[in-house]
């Protein structure tokens, strides 16, 4: 039996569908996607940014079987996908196994309710500033950077709608804490942008 297998996604195709079972393990091998919580009102949460060598469990896979999250490719995404069985094997016979994986989750869900709790207490401009923030020191990892998201998709990570989103961007720029010119974005006053994030 075929336990794993590597699956190549376009930008915008489904990885992993919220509601549907775990029947796989995934790893992202290279690519960039991006973690939604879908609402029924069509007012998705883009609640992270997943990078080369990301685990993608989307909830689930060792619990209640069912997918809690829906991960699209934002990028040409590789993916490994591995049988669950063949992880619950791993995580029964394996406790260092086990171990790092807990960890590894855990970590995840602490930062998705670090921005789930900025999204619930912070006003406009502090999530726009946590946007930029995590996507140049923990994605991108460089500053400026190229940005592969969209107006829509930097809008779902902020919890905002698109207009506003460029609203508040565009304050920014006036400010000039941010430089923005089509895809690239600079941070120029990463203090002020600190001091926006943290009183948001």
């Amino acid at each position: 039996m075929q336990c794993k297998q590597n699956i190549v996604f376009n930008p915008g195709e489904t990885i992993i569908k919220q509601k549907t079972s775990t029947t796989h393990f995934v790893c992202l091998r290279e690519g960039m996607a991006k973690m939604v919580a879908e609402s029924s009102r069509g007012k998705n949460v883009i609640l992270r940014i997943l990078a080369n060598h990301s685990l993608i469990t989307a909830g689930g896979v060792v619990s209640d079987d069912v997918r809690h999250f829906t991960v699209t490719a934002i990028t040409r995404v590789e993916c490994c996908f591995i049988d669950s069985d063949r992880l619950h094997h791993l995580l029964e016979r394996n406790s260092r196994f086990a171990y790092e994986l807990l960890k590894y989750n855990n970590h995840q869900n602490i930062q998705m309710l670090e921005s789930l709790v900025g999204l619930t207490q912070k006003y406009m401009p502090g999530r726009v500033a946590d946007t930029l923030l995590y996507l140049k020191n923990q994605i991108y990892q460089s500053n400026p950077f190229n940005c592969n998201l969209n107006k829509q998709e930097l809008a779902e990570m902020s919890g905002m709608t698109k207009e506003s989103f460029i609203r508040s961007l565009k304050e920014l720029e006036i400010s000039g804490i941010v430089r923005h010119n089509r895809r690239e974005i600079e941070i120029l006053k990463e203090d002020d942008l600190l001091f926006i994030s943290k009183n948001g």
